[in-house]
């Protein structure tokens, strides 16, 4: 596969990052592979290296690349936790104070890990909820994430239960191998409905989107093939009127990829970020730290992702 991609790329044009890509997706395709989460991920790591080479070939960032502005700012959100109400407001309070005004949590399987559940858990979900609302007040965006534990016919209980306290989205109610399931939870619901990190190609998106299973679609950049795939998810989901939400856990590069094209997408809505609390030596690695202000991440106008490394920095943290 090494030795293909090399003659391929040999006298062409080494910043064509979507042929490149085609070539990667569909030339790995032939026999009876069929990809998976691994197989995306490594065509990930490669097409972002060609965004990043290309705007800094350029002079470009790669939003701008993307059809995008120079320079924009993310909103994102962080998370939260606690055991009881008490805990979970004060925890919530500490990390808006970081400089977030949207956070979410698994309140909804901290007592319950599916598929079904019992009204004494529905009740617990409801007073830890009701803390949170009155510690955070009515202007914070909160978010859940059962992690798809749940069947459908409960899903739909939580988010009912889940409607006054108006929620930014409830995510992955269920299992991503039914779409159909995700669209009866949206149907029977006023609570927006989010998914699926683990959807790995813009054809699964596209899946979820005819069967209108979601208001929010959570591409994962490293997942779903890297820039070029998730702005096609972007595309296809703002035919169906579906916002984006990226699921992103990653490093600097991740994040910072998904952003780029989060600022080129129109139907943007917001991105996942790990609070600097929880990765406190994240900046210290890089030349240029990440930046938080007003809850967004700042996209700065430099070449490609923008992103570059202190070597000496990051080795400490690197696994072999």
């Amino acid at each position: 596969m090494v030795r293909d991609i090399k003659q391929y790329i040999i006298g062409r044009d080494p910043l064509d990052a979507e042929s490149i890509y085609n070539f990667l997706y569909h030339g790995s395709r032939t026999g009876y592979s069929t990809g998976g989460v691994m197989f995306t991920s490594a065509i990930s790591g490669i097409d972002q290296a060609l965004w990043d080479l290309k705007g800094k070939a350029l002079n470009a960032p790669v939003c701008a690349l993307l059809g995008g502005p120079r320079t924009a700012k993310v909103p994102v959100y962080s998370h939260f936790g606690g055991s009881d109400p008490r805990a979970l407001a004060d925890n919530a309070q500490r990390v808006l104070a970081e400089g977030f005004n949207a956070i979410k949590s698994g309140i909804s399987i901290a007592e319950c890990k599916g598929p079904r559940i019992t009204r004494e858990q529905l009740k617990t979900i409801e007073r830890k909820y009701d803390a949170v609302r009155k510690a955070v007040g009515d202007d914070v965006l909160l978010m859940d994430d059962p992690h798809a534990l749940f069947d459908p016919p409960t899903a739909l209980e939580v988010a009912r239960l889940l409607e006054p306290y108006r929620l930014l989205f409830f995510e992955e109610p269920t299992i991503p191998e039914d779409p159909e399931g995700y669209a009866r939870v949206r149907q029977g619901t006023s609570t927006p409905i989010a998914g699926s990190e683990r959807l790995t190609s813009k054809n699964r998106f596209n899946e979820f989107f005819r069967a209108g299973s979601v208001d929010i679609a959570q591409p994962d950049i490293v997942y779903i093939g890297g820039i070029t795939e998730m702005k096609k998810v972007c595309a296809l989901a703002e035919t169906y009127q579906v916002g984006i939400a990226p699921h992103n856990t990653k490093g600097p590069v991740g994040i910072m990829a998904a952003a780029h094209v989060m600022a080129a997408s129109p139907n943007a809505l917001i991105q996942e970020f790990i609070a600097p609390s929880r990765i406190p030596w994240r900046n210290d690695v890089l030349q240029n730290p990440l930046v938080i202000e007003d809850s967004c991440l700042i996209v700065p106008d430099r070449p490609g992702l923008g992103v570059e490394f202190h070597e000496e920095a990051l080795a400490p943290h690197i696994f072999e």
